[in-house]
């Protein structure tokens, strides 16, 4: 309205601005400027690290499926726990028969106990697969947070979580399949992070669970507490390294022996320093010549190389952060058995997992300035990216497709699978290592050739079952060595077994009398 005069108002109506028609969208063209607007809304950084969570995830677990369903798994570690939990889900002794030990005579894996109920359910080998992945996965969510708190920064910190995810050893945890040292890292990553940002309960909770995997994560937790009272919480790292000292000696000194009436089994792999616990640290802190003569051997170094390359060689930088992984690396070096020297199984976990908390640390301290800090998080992002391609499992790696997956279909795996079919459900049998996985829920499955001969059976061998209650054996002639493949020949020969299958080399053989005598 505009006024005109006393009294007087004339309405004036303004015209309306052109508007020029747009054109009509059609279903292949996409509002770019709106979908930014919208993602920016929903925070890109969650989404960048939710999508690398989930690509990293979605790989790691088809390639793990592929390879159990293709007769790429084995007995050892896989069949072991699969067995332990079907046999405690059933409410049946928890005898491992696939390992000669009892499930409390094995380690300390309270943590397997959760995953009853879902046996019930049908749950088995996948699931078990599902679930490591699913802690891995959560181990990279925990390095963002901890990045994201010491950079004062997201977007380094989404980084750094792939940095976790881009380690060859991360990588090969999923590989080896499944093993409670691997499910631990999770866990332990968020413990880590909770005691940096000091919320205590979930601390609690996360070196709660972490310390219920496996008495190993104990060592770890220790060195955690100490940490955690130079800091400044003297209190809850005093508590928190005692409770792990306690449980680790409750574990390996009680619980341990008391189940298999001898001790641990892995005490014997230190065989240049003793058989025992208490012998080996003698022997290493009364002679420190020879134990640094043998953490310097050229496999012992190609270890140490192959594990921090990756990171640059940043941890070296945090020392105190990297003692974490001190009393692991230890028992690695020092061991006789070779796989703890690979970067390839289970004995590696903890270490990894201390190397990121290092890194982080590490970057943290010397970069004081956004672009020092820029740098080093892109130098670590590099060197991550070329080991994992040079060194690691993934699709991006050039070991790819050197027959660590079960990439092709083998003419074979129809015949494995007939031949599985063969033995009943709930039938005693002896079979190889890769068939163990898939026969794993009845309460007697050896891996052959036991129980005829005590092949990484019991601590030292001990309290052999009987052969003859074994009802039918399932083998690969084409994996059998000079000694076993006689003892399949005696059997069948001297009458106690009929070959009901054979093709291809692989064979079912089905117990029709009794041994002699």
């Amino acid at each position: 309205m505009r006024e005109v005069g006393p009294g007087h108002n004339v309405a004036v109506v303004l015209p309306s601005p052109v508007r020029t028609p747009e054109p009509p969208q059609t279903a292949d063209q996409v509002d770019f400027d709106a979908l930014v607007q919208w993602a920016k809304r929903r925070d890109p950084v969650r989404w960048a690290l939710g999508a690398i969570i989930v690509v990293w995830s979605l790989i790691f677990i088809r390639l793990g499926a592929l390879r159990h369903n293709r007769f790429g798994t084995f007995g050892f570690d896989l069949g072991i726990y699969d067995q332990a939990i079907w046999l405690l889900s059933r409410f049946e002794p928890s005898y491992i028969t696939l390992r000669g030990l009892d499930f409390w005579g094995t380690h300390g894996n309270p943590i397997l106990l959760l995953f009853v109920p879902f046996y019930w359910l049908g749950a088995g080998p996948i699931f078990l697969l599902v679930v490591q992945v699913a802690s891995q996965a959560a181990g990279a969510v925990a390095v963002f947070l901890l990045a994201r708190d010491r950079f004062q920064s997201r977007w380094p910190a989404v980084a750094m979580a792939g940095v976790l995810l881009l380690h060859p050893t991360y990588q090969y945890l999923v590989w080896e399949f499944f093993h409670p040292d691997a499910l631990a890292l999770g866990p332990l990553l968020f413990a880590y992070w909770a005691a940096r940002a000091r919320r205590w309960r979930w601390f609690a909770v996360s070196a709660a669970l972490a310390l219920a995997c496996k008495e190993d994560v104990a060592l770890a937790i220790i060195v955690m507490g100490v940490l955690i009272a130079v800091r400044g919480d003297r209190r809850i790292g005093i508590v928190t390294s005692v409770v792990a000292a306690v449980w680790f000696m409750v574990v390996t000194r009680v619980i341990i022996p008391f189940a298999n009436g001898i001790g641990p089994f892995y005490d014997s792999f230190f065989g240049e320093f003793g058989s025992s616990a208490g012998e080996v640290t003698k022997n290493v802190l009364t002679n420190p010549e020879k134990a640094i003569n043998v953490a310097t051997r050229p496999t012992r170094m190609d270890y140490y190389r192959m594990m921090l390359a990756p990171v640059a060689f940043l941890p070296l930088l945090a020392v105190p952060t990297l003692l974490i992984a001190a009393p692991m690396i230890g028992v690695n070096v020092l061991s006789s058995f070779p796989y703890q020297q690979e970067i390839r199984y289970h004995y590696a976990a903890l270490v990894v997992g201390a190397i990121i908390l290092a890194t982080v640390e590490a970057i943290a301290s010397f970069g004081r300035t956004a672009t020092t800090r820029a740098f080093l998080v892109g130098l670590v992002a590099a060197t991550s990216l070329a080991a994992t391609v040079a060194w690691g499992p993934s699709p991006i790696s050039t070991k790819y497709r050197s027959g660590i997956w079960a990439l092709y279909p083998d003419a074979r795996n129809p015949i494995r699978e007939r031949a599985v079919a063969m033995v009943p459900s709930q039938a005693s049998a002896s079979v190889h290592y890769n068939f163990a996985p898939h026969m794993t829920h009845r309460k007697q499955i050896y891996e052959w050739p036991a129980p005829w001969e005590a092949i990484n059976w019991g601590v030292r061998g001990e309290n052999l079952h009987d052969p003859a209650t074994v009802r039918w054996i399932l083998v690969d002639r084409g994996q059998m060595s000079d000694t076993d493949r006689p003892l399949l020949t005696r059997l069948v020969a001297d009458g106690e077994f009929v070959i009901r299958f054979e093709e291809q080399n692989i064979v079912v053989a089905e117990r029709v009398r009794a041994p002699s005598p």
